[in-house]
C-alpha cells in the first residue's frame, strides 16, 4: 500500500531527506571552511599592514611594544629579541624633545635603520636587517622589569632621564641630539 502515512512513502522521503541534507552538509562544510580561511587571510594581511611601533619614552624609562606583547618577541628574556613579523619596515622615527628638536626622519625603503638610545648607563638599540626589513632590540633586558601591560618594559632606573638619541639609515647619521628629559621616540614598523 502506497500513499500518504504509509511506510514505503515515509522511507522514501526519509531517504531523500537525508541524501539531500548530506550532500548540503558537505557543501556547507566546505563552504565554511573556505570562508574562515579567508577572513584568517585577511585579519593576518591586515596585522601584518598595521603599524606596530616601538616606543622609548623618558620619565621612568619605559619601552612599548605597541600590538605585539613582549612574551611574542623572539628571543624572549634573551639579547636581541626580534619582532615576530619579519617582513614589515621603518618608514620613520619621530623624535619629541623638549626644545626645538622635534623631528620626523624619514627611512628609505630598502634601507637599514639603527636607533640607538642611552639611557643612565643603558644602551638601547632598535635595528632592521640590512635589507631594511625585520625588527630587533638589543640592550640589558636584565635592567627592565615587566611594565603596566605586556606590552611594556620599565627600567629598574626610575630616576635617570634618556641622554642621547641617534637615528641612522644605512652608514648615514640622520640624528644625532644629547637629550635631558622628557624625550619620547616612536619607531614606526609597518
Amino acid at each position: 500500500m502506497t500513499g500518504f502515512g504509509s511506510p514505503e512513502g515515509t522511507d522514501a522521503m526519509l531517504s531523500t531527506h537525508f541524501t539531500f541534507h548530506r550532500k548540503l552538509r558537505s557543501r556547507t562544510v566546505v563552504f565554511v571552511a573556505l570562508l574562515a580561511a579567508a577572513i584568517a587571510g585577511c585579519v593576518h594581511l591586515w596585522a601584518q599592514n598595521i603599524d606596530t611601533p616601538i616606543i622609548i619614552a623618558d620619565g621612568s624609562l619605559t619601552i612599548e611594544s605597541r600590538g605585539v606583547p613582549w612574551a611574542d618577541w623572539g628571543g624572549s628574556g634573551q639579547n636581541p629579541r626580534v619582532h615576530p613579523h619579519t617582513g614589515k619596515s621603518v618608514p620613520h622615527v619621530v623624535i619629541d624633545m623638549p626644545g626645538n628638536h622635534n623631528r620626523t626622519v624619514p627611512i628609505n625603503p630598502g634601507q637599514k635603520c639603527t636607533v640607538a638610545v642611552r639611557y643612565a648607563s643603558t644602551d638601547i638599540t632598535v635595528t632592521t636587517g640590512n635589507n631594511g626589513q625585520g625588527l630587533q632590540v638589543i640592550t640589558d633586558f636584565s635592567s627592565f622589569h615587566p611594565g603596566t601591560t605586556p606590552n611594556h618594559l620599565a627600567h629598574n632606573n626610575t630616576t635617570a632621564k634618556i641622554s642621547r638619541v641617534t637615528v641612522t639609515e644605512g652608514t648615514q647619521t640622520r640624528f644625532d641630539s644629547a637629550a635631558s628629559g622628557g624625550t619620547s621616540v616612536t619607531i614606526s614598523y609597518q
